[in-house]
């Protein structure tokens, strides 16, 4: 039977004063890891360390945001003789192409250890009563959101999954070979995380605590963000009905402290929408990745007229052409058709360094697409046409052009963020955008590591 064997690291710590000094650590011993759990500073570090992590090159830092999974979308240019199109092409057997896909796998695998081992000492009375609740559900909402990716990138697509084992749903901390999980398993392990994070996180998250270590919760797996993961998970495992409930959650509860952008805030060049990031990761070096992956030659690009069919002529969007959407002098081909969202201002201090994983635009798009109702979806249609000042006629929108507006708005919205592959997964969409591919399982389904596989006994 299928096994997976972690060769991980059990910890992460802070050594030292400056972010550049976060190395990882591997107590040899029981002793040195209750040692390590001794104190409030080992676990918020430990805490950390998986932060940093998941904004690491390989996971969100721009694998799963800006490169392959857009790649995958069909949202850049590539060269069918390169790694690019390799991966465009969906050559999952390519070397290289396995290279990424194992890596992002093994790392995701790596962080849920870590993640793990913090839980595995969190009861053991260190921490305060709300301190208590701050971490672990933190950690709790962390290791469901790592496996709800795992799940969307290397699991079966919603509506064709089996009673067969298909993903391991790590929650302990083992040498030994972890077992594989069928969907009903997983799923049920992915749920009872989140509503045990929703109930920790909730209390303490509108009381606040009195520590540095609660500020920058948009950075952190806060409250809010936990409700919008439990949307978006409800509507991977096709719960319409709880996926709404959660959306409008969010949608109803957020407040003043999560908002839709408005075009004032593009034309102030917030281009990535700070004010909806649920949850978000803070990239200290991003000004020099995305120089590079978009804005120097050999950059990232598209054409000018495939963007222009996607925004379907309308001139007001914010996101659109001479906005979000620029050309730059450059490449063989001389101009080049590029994504500002990424380009960082100097006058922007509170929207440099950011890459949004969750977002409050997400939550209108889930409510919409769950409503058959145009009462209910209407009047969240017109605030998205508001926010982003488009001149679209969605006027008494029937359900089909609201289904239409809503696969659309994923792809305008959240270029370069990596979530349009993850909407042609979930419809198990046939025809993908600017592809001659077919979507199929052999598309949507990346492979495992090899290595992770094991013949039946």
């Amino acid at each position: 039977m299928k096994r997976i064997i972690y060769y991980i690291l059990s910890g992460c710590l802070l050594l030292g004063t400056g972010c550049s000094n976060w190395l990882d650590v591997k107590p040899s011993t029981r002793v040195e890891q209750e040692e390590m759990f001794s104190t409030e500073d080992g676990f918020k570090n430990t805490l950390t360390g998986v932060y940093i992590k998941l904004k690491s090159n390989s996971l969100y830092g721009q694998t799963l945001t800006m490169e392959l999974t857009e790649y995958l979308a069909q949202h850049w240019k590539s060269n069918a003789s390169e790694l690019s199109g390799y991966i465009s092409a969906y050559d999952y057997e390519n070397s290289s192409v396995q290279s990424i896909i194992d890596g992002v796998y093994t790392d995701f695998y790596n962080t849920i250890v870590n993640v793990n081992n913090l839980l595995d000492f969190v009861d053991n009375g260190v921490l305060s009563e709300d301190m208590y609740k701050l971490i672990k559900g933190e950690a709790l909402g962390l290791r469901a959101f790592c496996h709800l990716d795992l799940l969307r990138l290397y699991g079966p697509i919603p509506g064709e999954q089996t009673d067969k084992k298909m993903l391991s749903y790590a929650r302990e901390v083992s040498r030994q070979n972890m077992p594989v999980n069928t969907w009903a398993e997983y799923i049920a392990f992915l749920e009872k995380d989140l509503n045990e994070a929703e109930a920790l996180l909730e209390g303490v998250e509108k009381k606040g605590i009195d520590d540095d270590y609660f500020t920058y919760r948009q950075n952190r797996m806060n409250y809010w963000a936990v409700m919008a993961v439990k949307a978006r998970f409800y509507l991977w495992i096709q719960n319409k009905e709880k996926a709404a409930e959660y959306a409008k959650k969010v949608i109803d509860g957020v407040g003043e402290q999560f908002k839709l952008s408005q075009p004032v805030d593009f034309t102030n060049k917030d281009y990535i929408a700070s004010s909806e990031h649920l949850f978000s990761v803070h990239v200290y070096d991003l000004e020099d990745i995305t120089e590079t992956f978009f804005y120097r030659s050999g950059g990232v690009e598209q054409t000018k007229s495939l963007i222009a069919g996607l925004f379907e002529g309308d001139v007001t969007d914010v996101r659109g052409d001479g906005k979000l959407w620029q050309q730059l002098q450059g490449g063989t081909t001389g101009n080049r058709y590029v994504l500002m969202k990424y380009k960082q201002s100097e006058a922007q201090v509170s929207t440099r360094e950011q890459i949004p994983l969750i977002r409050l635009y997400e939550m209108y798009l889930i409510a919409i697409e769950c409503s058959d109702n145009s009462a209910d979806y209407q009047p969240l249609i017109n605030e998205l046409l508001t926010a982003r000042s488009m001149s679209l006629d969605m006027n008494n929108a029937g359900v089909d052009q609201k289904n239409q507006f809503v696969s659309m708005e994923y792809h305008k919205e959240f270029y370069g963020e990596g979530q349009a592959f993850y909407q042609y997964k979930r419809r198990n969409d046939k025809t993908i955008m600017w592809s001659n591919t077919p979507g199929s399982r052999s598309v949507y389904v990346l492979p495992v590591p090899k290595s992770e596989i094991k013949y039946e006994e």
